[in-house]
Parts: C-alpha cells; structure tokens; sequence
C-alpha cells in the first residue's frame, strides 16, 4: 500500500530544508513493469539496493556532488511509496502511471491474443509514452517538491515532451541525458523538431551525436555538449584477478552484456571465436549476462566449440571479471555508451567493439582496442586473431589513461557542475 500522507509529510520537510538545489531525475522506461521485472529486480530492491546501470552511476555523482536527487519511477502499482537508496544515496519515489497508460498497458500486454497485435506496437508505443506521465500523482509530487531542475535520461521518448512541459510549468530547467537510439525511432518525431531545441541543456555521449542534434534537430550549440557516464575509476582499476571458476592459466575474451543476439550480435562472436579457437589453444570465450536468447546462444556455442566457451549468467563482482580478462567483446550493432567499455577502460582491459554510439569516445584504433563496422563478422574474426597473437600491454596502459581523463568521478563532476542550470 502507497502511504500517501507519509511522503506528503516528508516533501514539506524536504521543502522547509531546502539547503541544496533538488533535481526530480526521470529514466528512460515508461513505467518500471516496462524494463526491470525482466532482470529480476522488484520494487523494493529497486529503491533500496539494486545498483546496476550507468543512470545509477550517474545518480550517485550527482547525490553526492550536485544536489539532492530523487528518483521518480512510474508504475501500474506501486508497492511501496520509496525509499532512501543505499548505494546512490537518492531518494527513489514511485507514483502511479495515469489511468489511460494502465488501461492501454494492460490491453496490450495481457488481454487475450494481445500478442497478435505487435504489428500494431509503434501506436502502442507512442501512446503509452505520452500517456503514462500524465498522472495526477506525479503532478502532486512534482508540485509538492518543487525541484530546481528536471533531468530526463533521454529525449527520444513521449515522456520527454511531457516532461519539458512540466518543467515549463514549474518554471525550472530542464535537462536531458541521451545514450542512445538513432532519430528514425524517436517516439513523437513531428514534435521533436519542436521540443530537442527547447531543452534547456543536451547531453551527448558523443561529438556525432552533437553534431546530429545541432544541424538535424536545430539545438543551440551552446546547450549542446559530450557527457560521458562517470565510472568508478578507483572500484575498477587494474590489479590482478582470478574470479572463481575461471582457470588464471587461461587467456579469456569476455563479452559483458544482456543476451539479446538482434542487439548485442553475441552469436557472431561465438561463431568468430570457434573459427580462431583452433590457433589458440590456451584462450576461452566466456559470456556474461542473461536475457531472452541465452537457451539459444548455449546450445550454437555447444556445437561450435563445446569446451571453450563458458556461460556465467550476471556476475556479481564486474571488476574482478574485467580484470581477469584478456579483452572485452562488444559486438553490437546499436548503442549509446555502454557502461561495461567505460568499466573495461577503467580496468585497463582492451577492448574489440563496434564503431557505434559513442564506443569511440574510448575505444581509439590501436592505442586501447580495436573498433570495427557494425555486423562485419570477417572484422571481427580479424580483429579476434589480433588481439589473441599480440602483446596488449600499451593498450591496457592506453586504456586506464583514457579512463581517467574522460569517465573518471571527478572529471565528469566538473563537466556537470560546469553546465547544469542550477
């Protein structure tokens, strides 16, 4: 049950307070039924424990040098009103989604035969976006907190729309976070022409995706800038590792990463190890992660090269696992910047990724890994070969250097102190 009359009592607290400036930070799912029930992670462990993505980082910087954050999490039901969390130090609030958005979720996903429907996803998609922050709940919060700031996670969706409108109606500023997704799949793109320039601070992951947001979009160059997520460069630094069930006799390649093979490309990569594994005889793959084609992936790799590639599901401890590794292995065919390249950089793990997103912000050809075109498998058996007969130390020390300069805490909080309107 939501205790509606406890959070309205701790919102005049926090308004009486008042010592440091109050940002209400959105992420990118429309509600939390949308993402984090499929990884395994409930309510409770949501708000008070379960730290396990880039927004989780950069919330912590931003608790911890900016300003007092709360974490707003749109839900069909919530289960508790929130929490304070443990690991960044925000406060996470859950609020209902309005009741257009439950109507329409629920008559999509769980209706008899809804799953016949998924021609019909994109008009789902655009609805259920701008509907589910119409909440009267939200507003309530919102108003009840009145923040300095509002900072979206990204400007792709319908709820960034809403948002900025809310932001207008408090007469604060609004910022968005982007990492990801090309134009052709931003949700509401007539009103995007409109909204991206109206957006008092943009930030990029990449001088690209700049450059695209200021000649496609019209955005101000002046609120236009390279952000990256901010890594904790003293967890994730080099020192020797040997994660159990992994033999330190053995050179590994590791992928890191959720197993969606449209996305990530994973079974490129096992059929291009099996097709080197024979010239390397002391090196494995291993497979970190878990997602909707992990059965599928386990059994190509069971044909291919049976005894030389491990499946580990979600680590517990990524740095020892970074460490430990011989190179990382980031296929993919779309992303924004992943995490798990800055984490590797910071351990001083080279890195084989493709030239997407922002991966080459960090992964510079021959000083820290190698980048390769998007769905080339012959690249990345190439790139493999490389990687498995050549002596990486320049790169792992390349790779640490870059880390530093541009993903550690302290750089990336001057960055953001620099350009937030607070």
């Amino acid at each position: 049950m939501v205790h509606w009359d406890r959070l309205h009592a701790a919102d005049d607290a926090i308004a009486c307070a008042a010592m440091r400036p109050r940002i209400a930070f959105f992420d990118y799912p429309d509600v939390f039924e949308d993402f984090y029930p499929h990884y395994g992670v409930d309510q409770r462990a949501f708000a008070t424990s379960w730290a396990a993505t880039g927004n989780h980082a950069l919330v912590r910087l931003l608790q911890r040098e900016i300003a007092d954050v709360t974490w707003y999490e749109l839900s069909l039901a919530p289960e508790l009103a929130g929490a304070t969390h443990e690991q960044t130090g925000c406060r996470v609030r859950f609020t209902r989604s309005s009741a257009a958005h439950r109507l329409l979720w629920r008559a999509f996903y769980l209706a008899p035969g809804a799953w016949r429907w998924q021609r019909a996803f994109p008009a789902f998609e655009l609805a259920a976006s701008y509907a589910a922050p119409l909440s009267r709940e939200l507003i309530r919060a919102l108003r009840a907190e009145r923040p300095n700031l509002v900072f979206s996670q990204d400007y792709a969706s319908g709820r960034f729309d809403v948002l900025l409108a809310f932001a207008r109606a408090l007469g604060v500023p609004l910022v968005a976070y982007h990492s990801g997704s090309a134009p052709e799949r931003y949700v509401g793109r007539l009103a995007k022409r409109l909204t991206i320039r109206a957006a008092d601070r943009l930030l990029v992951t990449s001088e690209a995706e700049r450059r695209m947001l200021i000649e496609r979009f019209g955005a101000p160059p002046s609120r236009v800038a390279v952000v990256l997520t901010p890594i904790d460069t003293d967890a994730f630094r080099p020192r020797p590792a040997a994660p159990p069930g992994l033999d330190p006799r053995r050179r590994h390649v590791v992928f890191v990463g959720r197993l969606d093979d449209r996305v990530k490309r994973i079974g490129s990569l096992i059929r291009a190890f099996a097709e080197v594994a024979v010239d390397h005889p002391d090196a494995d793959l291993v497979i970190a992660g878990s997602g909707r084609d992990d059965e599928r992936l386990r059994q190509l790799a069971a044909e291919l090269s049976p005894d030389r590639i491990r499946f580990l599901g979600w680590v517990t401890d990524m740095a020892e696992l970074l460490c430990a590794a011989h190179c990382l292995v980031l296929p993919s065919v779309m992303e924004g910047f992943p995490t798990v390249i800055g984490e590797a950089a910071a351990c001083g793990t080279p890195m084989i990724a493709s030239s997407v997103g922002a991966v080459p912000e960090l992964v510079v050809p021959g000083r820290s890994g190698w980048l390769i075109p998007p769905d080339d498998h012959g690249a990345l058996v190439r790139a493999l070969r490389d990687a498995l007969a050549g002596d990486l130390a320049p790169m792992r020390a390349e790779a640490r250097r870059l880390a530093e300069a541009r993903v550690s805490p302290s750089v990336v909080a001057d960055r953001l102190r620099e350009l937030l309107p607070l």
